[in-house]
C-alpha cells in the first residue's frame, strides 16, 4: 500500500487506477461507480455544500441510508476539509432519538439527508415537543440529491492530525460518545490491517455491514480504497431480508474478503435451514472478519461446517477484536490460522482472578483474538491500573497511533477513558494466555445485539413509558446463558403484586421497547426490589448473575404459560383472505411464536430482523403495496390486511 499523508491522498490515487465500488440493492438491482467516478461526484457534492456555506472543519452529519449517496457526501467532507459524522439513518424512535441527541450534542451542525427521512425527523421532534428545533434542523439540512451548482469546489489543504471523521457508537442515545479520529490514527490503522490480514495484489471484498459502523466504514470501504481493490457494499436492509443472497453474491464476484459478527451467522443458518444450502463456490474467500459483538465459537464452527459443501475453508474465520476508538483493529491473531479457543472456569473472571482452565461441560469457551496490530500496544490492568501478569483477568487498556485521542466535547467520558501514561481504557475485561488477548466481558453494562452495543439506560428510559412501571423501578440486562451464541435481552421490573396481574405489564414493556428499538425482548420479569449500590446506582450484573443461574426460572416459566393462553381467536376484519396469507407469512419467519391475527407483532417480541423479512414476504406477494414502516402503524395481522385490502382495491 503506498503511503499516504490523508484520505484524500488515497482517493485521489484510486481515482488514477480501474478500481470501482458495486452496490448491491438486490438480487438484480446493482449500481456500480469508478474511483475516478466517485471523485468526480465527491468534487460536485462539495460545491453544492460550499454553496451553502459550509467550511472546513465544520461538522455535517450523514443521515443517509443509500450506500452510494452515503460515500459520495463522505468523501465530498473529506475534500473541502468538513468533519463527517455517519449517524444510522433509521425509522424507529431510537434512530431518531439518536440522531437529536448527536445534533443537539454537535452544536446543531447541518444535516445531509433524503426527504422521507426527513419527514419523519420533524415528526419525532414535534411529537416530542420541539418542533422549534426540528424547524431549526430543517432549515440548514441539505437533500442527498440536491441540484447542480456553477462554482467549481474548493479542495481543502488537509494536514494528518486533522480530524477526519467522527464515528458515534452504536446503540447510544443517552451520552452520545464521539470518537474523534484524525487521518493519521485511520492511516495507520489501515497499514496495520494490511499487514495482518496479509493482503494479495488483488483482493475483492464484500460487505453488508452498515458504513456507520467502524467495521462497514473503515474495513470494508477504507481500507479497500486505499488499496484501490474492488469491493462490493450491500445494503443492510437487503442483508436482513435475503441473508442467502450475501452467500450467491460472495460467489458469484468471487469475494477473497467477507465479515459478519455473529448475529449474521445465525442470521444466515436459519435461512438456510428453512430454504437449503444454495449451490454455489465460496473456495475463493480467503477470511471472513468476525468482530463487532462478542464472538461464539460454537456458531463460527456450526457456520463453517454448514458451508463445507460450498468450498469454504475451514479456516477463514478470521477472529479479531476491535473498537471504534482504536480506528477498528486491535489485535488480529494470524490470517489463515482459522478459529483458536481455550475453555476456563466460570465464576473466576473478575479483576484480578487468576484464570482456571477447564474442560467441563460448563466451562466458558473464549475465542483467541491474537496480538496486537502492527504499532499498536496492549496492556491488561488491575484497578490501579497495574500491569498484570499473564493469565490474570484485568481491564484491556490500548495504546498507539491508530488510538483516538478521545470523545468530542465529553469530558467525564475522556476523563474515563484516558488513563495511565498514554493509554486508553476499552471498557472490557480480558486476560492474555501465550502472548494472545481472550476477551471475558464487559467492566460496564453494555448489552450486545445484532452486533449493537446497546447502553441500558437508554432501554430503561424506553420502558419507563410503558403502562404499569414506576419511575426508577425497572433495569435492564444482557444475559448470555451457557451454549448460547447471543444475549438475551432481560428487563426486571418492580412489581408486588400477583404473576397473573403482571402479565399486562410485561406485554406492554416488551412492546414499546420493540416499537422504539426494534429489539425483541426476550424477558420481562418482576423483582421486589432492584439491588443498587450504596451510591445509588443500579446493580444490573447481579440480577442478570441469578437470572443465569436459574434464580428467575419458575417465575419466567409461569409468565409464559400465563402469555400463551392469550386470545387469537380475534375476528378477523373485511380482507379474511388476506389475513391468512399474511399469518402464513409470518408463521414461516417466526414459527415457535404463533403469532395470531389480533397479536400485536411488537408486544410479542419480533426482532427488526424477523420484521424486515416479514416485510420481505409481503413485498414478494404484493409489490410496492405496503413499506416496512406501515408495519408500526398496522402490527396487528388483522389490522395490515385491513390496511392491505384498501391499498390493494385502490
Amino acid at each position: 500500500m503506498t503511503s499516504f499523508n490523508t484520505l484524500a491522498d488515497a482517493l485521489d490515487a484510486a481515482a488514477e487506477t480501474d478500481g470501482e465500488i458495486g452496490f448491491i440493492d438486490g438480487a438484480n438491482d446493482e449500481r456500480r461507480l469508478s474511483y475516478r467516478l466517485l471523485k468526480r461526484a465527491a468534487l460536485r457534492m462539495l460545491a453544492v455544500l460550499q454553496a451553502e456555506g459550509a467550511a472546513p472543519g465544520e461538522p455535517i452529519i450523514l443521515y443517509i441510508a443509500d450506500n452510494l449517496r452515503f460515500v459520495q457526501f463522505y468523501w465530498a467532507a473529506i475534500y473541502g476539509g468538513l468533519i463527517p459524522v455517519p449517524v444510522a439513518a433509521g425509522a424507529t424512535d431510537a434512530h431518531l432519538a439518536k440522531l437529536a441527541k448527536v445534533w443537539a450534542h454537535m452544536d446543531e451542525p447541518r444535516v445531509v439527508t433524503d426527504a422521507r427521512h426527513m419527514e419523519r425527523i420533524l415528526g419525532y421532534f414535534e411529537n416530542n415537543g420541539a418542533a422549534a428545533a426540528g424547524e431549526r434542523l430543517a432549515e440548514t439540512a441539505l437533500s442527498d440529491e440536491p441540484p447542480a451548482v456553477e462554482q467549481a469546489a474548493e479542495q481543502a489543504t488537509l494536514a494528518a492530525n486533522d480530524t477526519a471523521f467522527i464515528q458515534f457508537s452504536s446503540g447510544s442515545t443517552g451520552d452520545p460518545k464521539g470518537v474523534v479520529l484524525t487521518h493519521a490514527n485511520v492511516l495507520a490503522n489501515i497499514a496495520a490491517i494490511t499487514e495482518g490480514s496479509a493482503f494479495g495484489a488483488h483482493e475483492i471484498a464484500l460487505s453488508w455491514m452498515p458504513l456507520t459502523h467502524d467495521m462497514g466504514l473503515i474495513g470494508f470501504h477504507l481500507t479497500l480504497l486505499c488499496h484501490a481493490f474492488n469491493h462490493h457494499l450491500m445494503a443492510t436492509d437487503l442483508f436482513a431480508r435475503r441473508p442467502l443472497l450475501w452467500l450467491d453474491k460472495a460467489a458469484e464476484k468471487k469475494a477473497t474478503l467477507l465479515c459478519s459478527p455473529n448475529f449474521g451467522y445465525r442470521h444466515t443458518l436459519r435461512a438456510i435451514s428453512a430454504k437449503g444450502l444454495p449451490d454455489i463456490d465460496l473456495s475463493h474467500v480467503r477470511l471472513i472478519y468476525n468482530g463487532a459483538e462478542p464472538i461464539a465459537a460454537p456458531l463460527a464452527r456450526e457456520f463453517l461446517e454448514t458451508l463445507a459443501p460450498t468450498g469454504l475453508s475451514p479456516d477463514v474465520m478470521f477472529c479479531v477484536y476491535g473498537l471504534a476508538e482504536a480506528s477498528l483493529a486491535a489485535t488480529f491473531p494470524p490470517a489463515g490460522a482459522g478459529l483458536s479457543t481455550v475453555r476456563v472456569a466460570r465464576g473466576e473472571l473478575g479483576i484480578g482472578d487468576t484464570v482456571r482452565f477447564d474442560d467441563s461441560d460448563n466451562a466458558i469457551e473464549l475465542v483467541n483474538l491474537g496480538t496486537p496490530v502492527v504499532g499498536a500496544d496492549l496492556r491488561i490492568a488491575d484497578a490501579d491500573g497495574r500491569a498484570l501478569g499473564a493469565d490474570t483477568v484485568g481491564r484491556v487498556w490500548i495504546a498507539g497511533p491508530n488510538v483516538t485521542a478521545g470523545y468530542y466535547a465529553n469530558d467525564a467520558a475522556n476523563a474515563a477513558a484516558r488513563v495511565g501514561d498514554g493509554w486508553l481504557d476499552t471498557g472490557d475485561l480480558g486476560f492474555v494466555h501465550a502472548g494472545d488477548l481472550y476477551i471475558t466481558g464487559r467492566a460496564k453494562d453494555i448489552i450486545f445485539i445484532n452486533g449493537a452495543n446497546h447502553y441500558p439506560q437508554d432501554l430503561e428510559a424506553i420502558a419507563q413509558a410503558a403502562d404499569g412501571v414506576e419511575l426508577n423501578k425497572v433495569a435492564a440486562a444482557g444475559v448470555r446463558a451457557p451454549g448460547a451464541d447471543a444475549d438475551e435481552l432481560v428487563f426486571f421490573v418492580v412489581f408486588r403484586g400477583h404473576t397473573e396481574d403482571f402479565v399486562p405489564i410485561a406485554r406492554a414493556v416488551a412492546q414499546r421497547v420493540n416499537h422504539g428499538t426494534g429489539l425483541a425482548v426476550d424477558h420481562v420479569i418482576p423483582v421486589r426490589q432492584i439491588p443498587k449500590t450504596t451510591s445509588g446506582k443500579l446493580q444490573r450484573a447481579t440480577l442478570a448473575r441469578d437470572y443465569a443461574e436459574g434464580g428467575f426460572d419458575d417465575v419466567v416459566a409461569e409468565l409464559d404459560a400465563l402469555m400463551a393462553t392469550r386470545d387469537t381467536s380475534a375476528d378477523a376484519p373485511a380482507g379474511a383472505g388476506l389475513a391468512d396469507e399474511l399469518k402464513a407469512i409470518c408463521d414461516e419467519v417466526a414459527p415457535d411464536k404463533q403469532i395470531g391475527p389480533g397479536d400485536d407483532l411488537f408486544e410479542i417480541g419480533l426482532s427488526s430482523l424477523e420484521l424486515a423479512q416479514i416485510h420481505e414476504g409481503i413485498e414478494a406477494r404484493w409489490p410496492d403495496t405496503i413499506e416496512i414502516n406501515d408495519l408500526f402503524d398496522y402490527p396487528t395481522i388483522n389490522d395490515l390486511a385491513a390496511f392491505l385490502a384498501r391499498e390493494t382495491a385502490a
